[in-house]
């Protein structure tokens, strides 16, 4: 079902395409986000969600086809951008990277017969490996034949350069990603629990990463009050702590004023 739409003015045309299109998909919802290349600002979202009785990703793109005002525009570029915990961040290696990397997420995540693995390096010392399903390529490519693949965590190491620790929250789930020396020290999906266990599981990677909160600072992306009542206790841990919102140049601002809690922000690191 459609959650939110948020329209300002597309200036793409056949022959005059400016626009770029994130398609951010996870387990349970599909995002749509237009940012004007150019001009760097944002002009569109709409946020999808499989409801209850809604089973694989055939009726959401289905649903999609008929309910979405922005599948059928022009765009610059197309990113698919998966976000899922079936990702694993590991080193670079020189020769033998694909067989390397394979047995590695094998191994750590496990790999399935319908799904194709990608891999996008993060600097010159780490990749990302990560997998596709199959049937879900295959639906998004029929609209979008020109879509290519990027993961969600290389766009967040990538707006996060700075030292610390970063939490991204979604409605079931968070990203706990620590840079220290410019680069991911750690980075995982995490499922959304009780307070005690979600503040656990950020303080107990701080102690594995070898840092302490109260030299650190804390960065949230998609913090809602009422959702995410737990983030006030654990910031008071840290050295300081930011709750990041969607920049305020193209639809922001109504996103800002509409939903203050910066629920959407985590769609708007591109």
């Amino acid at each position: 079902m459609k959650k939110i739409g948020i329209y300002g003015i597309q200036e793409s045309t056949a022959n005059n395409k400016v626009e770029d299109l994130y398609l951010i998909v996870d387990d349970q919802s599909i995002c749509f986000v237009v940012k004007n290349h150019i001009n760097g600002t944002h002009i569109a979202i709409e946020y999808f969600e499989n409801t209850t009785d809604q089973n694989g990703w055939n009726q959401l793109l289905g649903y999609l086809q008929n309910n979405s005002k922005l599948i059928q525009s022009y765009y610059r570029q197309v990113q698919f951008v998966m976000n899922t915990k079936r990702t694993l961040l590991t080193k670079n290696v020189s020769t033998g990277g694909d067989v390397f990397y394979h047995n590695e997420f094998s191994l750590v995540i496990g790999t399935k017969m319908e799904e194709e693995l990608q891999l996008q390096k993060i600097g010159q010392d780490q990749v990302l490996v990560y997998s596709v399903p199959d049937a879900l390529s295959t639906l998004l490519s029929r609209s979008f034949p020109t879509g290519k693949w990027i993961h969600y965590l290389s766009s967040l190491i990538s707006s996060n350069q700075g030292d610390g620790v970063c939490i991204t929250i979604f409605n079931d789930y968070f990203i706990l990603l620590i840079i220290q020396n410019g680069k991911p020290h750690f980075v995982n999906y995490f499922n959304k629990s009780g307070v005690d266990q979600n503040q656990y599981l950020v303080l107990n990677a701080c102690i594995q990463a070898n840092i302490q909160p109260k030299d650190t600072n804390l960065n949230v992306i998609g913090y809602s009050a009422d959702r995410d009542l737990w983030l006030e206790a654990l910031a008071s841990y840290f050295a300081g702590a930011h709750m990041q919102q969607v920049p305020d140049e193209g639809i922001g601002a109504t996103l800002n004023t509409d939903y203050p809690n910066h629920h959407y922000a985590p769609y708007f690191i591109f």
